[in-house]
């Protein structure tokens, strides 16, 4: 080998090494912008999440007899998240699984029917918070009728120990009457009838006491504000839920990025709308009345994650993930547009009769996520390249 060749074989090394280390750079650079957008979107997904807990607490929401003017501002706070979710649900999420579910079916990894996939999913999905709403529902019921045997036991052995008591009394007399010869019968039957009607009176003040009193510690099962309590948790948590299964998604796409700017571009259109729907979120809760510690775990759910998505992409993209993994999350995605929708349409609108302020709260809600929709669309298109990609290199890869 001569000089000139010798020369040459070092130059190509030494540019292979640069190209390396600065590929190494390059993806030390996105794995440190991935991170600090993992904390940053936790960070304000869950403080736009607990400001309606704040402002609830700030304006006295919960007071029965607050300003009528209040009750217009909760309704139409839970009119503008439901046109929120309307948005996110058709122009948003069911798009993304219909062209999701397209590449895996390009990629062989579901089947190709001649309808529509995602249009089944969304079905499934309605139905399965609809049978859950129902059997929690026939649940309270039962539950409820079984108090009200106890109770009406309950005042039947009050009636009969109270009869019994009186009977005794009368007899009693009876015989003082046919020792001593004092009292007349017209006398005693007076006596019998004012302490039989006192025995009621104060009979019927003790049952009436003891309710007031059960349903003062909330442990008279009949109280229906109770059960529609824990309705109005269990929804809470299936609407975080659903949420939570489109954020995770959202983040994965934000993982499976390569390039630093792509994963900044791709973190403000996720946070944008993520945010706005975080809000919502605590809107919906605060307005049903769900305990402030369960509130506050279901917006950290909402919260965290967007990032556990990062951290999957970020997984995937290193060569340890599976397509199992993305077909899962796109079925998920599907079955929760169906909660999503079952919510919409039979929790928030159908529930909330504010007249025309009720109408404008959903338009400015639904066209607000167009908007975040309308700027982000680039940057969701250019990461569905990203994940199609990543699945075309793991099916290579394999």
């Amino acid at each position: 080998m001569n000089a000139t060749e010798l020369i040459a074989t070092n130059l190509t090394d030494f540019i292979n090494m640069s190209s390396d280390e600065h590929d190494d750079h390059d993806h030390t650079d996105t794995n440190i912008a991935k991170a600090v957008t993992m904390v940053i979107l936790f960070i304000i997904s869950m403080g736009s999440g607990l400001i309606p807990l704040l402002l609830a607490r700030f304006f006295n929401w919960s007071d029965p007899n607050r300003d009528p003017r209040t009750n217009l501002i909760v309704s139409s706070l839970l009119s503008f998240g439901g046109g929120a979710l309307l948005c996110t649900t058709f122009l948003h999420l069911l798009p993304e699984i219909e062209e999701n579910i397209l590449e895996l079916q390009n990629e062989n990894l579901l089947p190709k029917w001649e309808f529509s996939i995602t249009n089944l999913l969304m079905g499934i999905g309605f139905f399965i918070i609809y049978l859950v709403e129902e059997l929690v529902h026939r649940y309270l019921r039962k539950h409820q009728k079984k108090q009200l045997h106890a109770q009406d036991a309950f005042i039947r052995g009050l009636s009969a120990r109270d009869s019994l008591k009186n009977a005794t009394l009368r007899h009693e007399r009876e015989n003082k009457e046919s020792k001593n010869g004092i009292i007349t019968v017209s006398t005693a039957d007076l006596i019998d009838n004012e302490h039989i009607d006192h025995s009621h009176q104060h009979s019927c003040h003790q049952h009436q006491h003891s309710h007031q009193h059960d349903h003062h510690n909330h442990s008279h099962i009949p109280a229906i504000d109770g059960d529609d309590l824990i309705v109005s948790s269990i929804r809470g948590l299936l609407i975080v839920l659903a949420l939570s299964v489109h954020e995770l998604f959202e983040g994965l796409a934000v993982g499976l990025e390569h390039e630093p700017q792509n994963v900044w571009y791709m973190f403000g259109s996720v946070s944008a709308h993520k945010v706005v729907i975080a809000f919502c979120i605590g809107v919906e809760l605060m307005v049903h009345k769900t305990q402030s510690w369960l509130m506050i775990v279901y917006i950290f759910i909402y919260a965290i994650v967007s990032p556990l998505g990062i951290g999957i992409g970020i997984w995937i993209s290193n060569g340890t993930g599976s397509d199992s993994f993305i077909i899962a999350s796109v079925i998920l995605q599907g079955l929760a547009s169906g909660t999503l929708l079952y919510v919409i349409f039979f929790e928030i609108l159908s529930k909330n009769k504010e007249g025309i302020w009720q109408y404008v709260a959903v338009v400015v809600g639904y066209f607000l996520m167009f908007g975040f929709k309308f700027i982000a669309g680039h940057s969701h298109s250019h990461s569905h390249e990203i994940v199609d990609n990543e699945i075309d290199d793991h099916d290579h890869d394999h």
